[in-house]
């Protein structure tokens, strides 16, 4: 190969290599952009509380039954591994996850009303896609509360 040639194949795989450079850098950054841009945080649920959104209601239980009826509520439903909170009087549980990211975000505030009454606030955020399928809704999570609450005492 003369050296004109050896020259050129240099120059043609140095563009190589930038032009697959530049193109891993771009899908990088995109890839970035859809994660942050799929993911609900805790801290959008918060937000979401704090401006008065979710579905609240009180229930004839005090707060440790309510905490428990909550729980059985979301392993009943087949949500995921629940994150307690107590102290701060929440339950926050990842469900619906896709091969990227997790599509749906669940938080649980129990407050006491008085000693034999809870407010329960649930908030759900959901990401759309292509492929979710949301199980849980904020009114049957209140549905199915309501008849846990019925059922015999939680000890």
């Amino acid at each position: 190969m003369n050296p004109i040639n050896l020259k050129q194949s240099e120059k043609e795989g140095d563009q190589v290599k930038l032009l697959l450079g530049r193109v891993g850098i771009v899908l990088i950054a995109l890839l970035f952009l859809i994660l942050t841009g799929c993911a609900n945080t805790f801290s959008d649920l918060v937000r979401s509380k704090e401006e008065g959104k979710g579905t609240s209601r009180v229930y004839k239980v005090n707060v440790d039954q309510a905490w428990e009826i909550a729980k059985r509520v979301l392993q009943w439903e087949g949500t995921g591994e629940i994150k307690e909170n107590r102290s701060e009087g929440y339950m926050v549980i990842n469900s619906g996850s896709t091969l990227f990211y997790k599509i749906t975000l669940i938080g649980v505030w129990i407050e006491p009303m008085d000693k034999n009454q809870s407010k329960v606030t649930v908030i759900i955020k959901s990401k759309t896609s292509a492929d979710t399928i949301r199980g849980l809704s904020e009114k049957d999570f209140h549905e199915s509360f309501a008849l846990f609450a019925q059922g015999p005492e939680i000890k």
